[in-house]
């Protein structure tokens, strides 16, 4: 591949990953806004309990089944848009889209049927009153699988062919569905209009991408082809890799089933923790994989491994130079960060250093779970879907045994930290694996990139401890607002500090990550 080939790709990848990094910010705060306006209208109640019971079986199928399809259609799209077969390729998205609908219909009968038992097994304490209204709510909701399988499989299909942008804007607008739900109904049908917002938002989450669908071409079709090779291959790596995707609900089950037995809060310190861990993997590191997927698709379709190998290093570094920072930050930053965001009420003080904890160790893994995501993409895109679920597999045991080794030592952290270990050995694994198919990968390219990134990301953490307590007696920190202006003054300090040391380090890379923002 040549230097001007190789700046083409990183540019290509970047320009997307920042329009994708802009939608997933604007799709984060709607959601910490639509959670606002939930708890403003309904407070903690009896029905927001059996709302959110009611949510937890369609919203864990989004999280697993929708990746998911992404995950299996966009290899296959891709080879056929490589092929500059457009016409098979909406065929294929006809006869997917078909199946897709039908058998996520047949879920939903079932889980309407079934909701008073499902709802008996996630919600056994409930009141009759509030059961009653739980499987309510879970019949009015469970259609929504529906809507969120068909547009997931369409955002696979946006995304092969390179649109990024509604597909990202999608899950904002399903914010605003709710929010809006929410001010115009809750009034007058209470929960209930909740209910019938949140199935709206993933009616709306389906047909905003129809248009831009229809824009490259596409017509659907009366096409039920069960031996289309589309539906083959599909049929043949859906399984595993839905399994692969769920992994990460083990890790979090296996937390709550040690923690359980620990003291008190224990569960929500863990919790609590991981989803500030996550907000950088949500918003950043996502966009990263998603941009890149279809060039590692591209690459596999037309077998050039040289190719593939350069991407995985381009998105490799991409993760290491947002995810360490990140990672040191969140270590520096988490007491003050989880005062701002959790500390009130009942979470007094004891919680936050109990959480403060928790994601200091969850922070170690972040970049392992981060550049996970990336490297299993290549593994999909190559049609490799066992070895990831495999390695996940072996991980996972390796984090049972590593959380009943550390548990008396570290208590609540040390689950957290067996769950970075675990991520960690995983990543190596993977890449190991990965070598051995692609001899033309350079290791060393992925070294430079990760040593740069922990050299910057340590000296921006030393400076930042050193003088935050000079921040907080300088600017005589008082109360939650005082609190916001340090966060604030703390993290604009910190990228000032890490951009510097990049430069000083001579990252090539961080022109990457400059384009990405630019373009974001």
């Amino acid at each position: 591949m040549t230097l001007q080939r190789e700046a083409s790709l990183g540019t290509k990848i970047a320009k997307a990953a920042g329009i994708v990094l802009l939608m997933n910010l604007l799709s984060r705060v709607l959601g910490f806004v639509r959670d606002a306006v939930i708890a403003r209208e309904f407070g903690a109640s009896g029905a927001t309990d059996a709302y959110l019971v009611a949510y937890t079986l369609p919203y864990a199928l989004q999280a697993v089944l929708g990746m998911a399809f992404i995950s299996v259609i966009v290899p296959i799209i891709t080879a056929y848009l490589i092929k500059e077969d457009r016409s098979e390729a909406w065929r294929a998205t006809s006869i997917l889209f078909n199946w897709t609908v039908v058998i996520l219909m047949g879920i939903t009968i079932l889980g309407i049927i079934l909701a008073p038992w499902l709802i008996k097994l996630l919600a056994p304490g409930f009141s009759q009153e509030t059961f009653d209204l739980t499987v309510s709510l879970t019949r009015i909701i469970f259609p929504s699988i529906i809507f969120m399988g068909a547009g997931m499989l369409i955002t696979g299909v946006l995304n092969a062919s390179g649109v990024f942008g509604i597909p990202a804007f999608a899950p904002a607008l399903a914010n605003i569905i709710v929010i809006v739900s929410v001010l115009i109904f809750a009034g007058q049908y209470r929960v209930h209009g909740l209910a019938v917002g949140t199935l709206a938002a993933f009616i709306g989450f389906l047909i905003i991408q129809l248009p831009y669908l229809k824009k490259l071409g596409f017509e659907w079709k009366w096409d039920w082809d069960k031996a289309h090779p589309a539906v083959k291959k599909a049929g043949a790596t859906i399984f595993p890799i839905t399994l692969a995707i769920a992994i990460n609900q083990i890790y979090l089950a296996v937390n709550r089933i040690f923690a359980s037995g620990l003291e008190p809060g224990s569960i929500t310190a863990l919790d609590f923790a991981y989803r500030l861990m996550a907000l950088p993997l949500g918003i950043f590191v996502a966009a990263i994989a998603t941009a890149i997927f279809p060039a590692f698709s591209q690459y596999a379709a037309n077998n050039d491994k040289e190719g593939l190998a350069k991407s995985l290093v381009t998105g490799m570094a991409l993760v290491s130079l947002v995810a360490i920072p990140s990672a040191a930050g969140l270590m520096v930053i988490r007491e003050p960060l989880i005062q701002i965001v959790f500390e009130r009420g009942a979470f007094d003080a004891y919680a936050t250093e109990r959480t403060a904890i928790a994601l200091w160790y969850f922070s170690l893994g972040l970049w392992a779970v981060g550049a996970n995501t990336v490297v299993t993409r290549a593994y999909y895109a190559l049609n490799m879907v066992k070895v990831p679920l495999i390695l996940g597999l072996f991980c996972a045991m390796l984090n049972v045994l590593f959380s009943i080794a550390l548990l008396p030592a570290f208590g609540h952290g040390g689950l957290a930290l067996a769950n970075s270990l675990s991520a960690v050995i995983n990543i190596i694994l993977l890449l190991v694996v990965f070598r051995n198919y692609l001899p033309s990968m350079d290791f060393a390219q992925l070294i430079i990139p990760l040593a740069k990134a922990t050299a910057a990301a340590a000296v921006m953490a030393v400076i930042l401890t050193a003088a935050m307590p000079y921040t907080r007696e300088a600017l005589n920190i008082t109360g939650f607002f005082g609190l916001v202006i340090q966060l604030a003054i703390m993290v604009g300090m910190g990228c000032i500090i890490y951009t510097v040391m990049l430069f000083v380090f001579k990252t090539k890379e961080l022109d990457l990550i400059r384009r990405m923002l630019k373009r974001a």
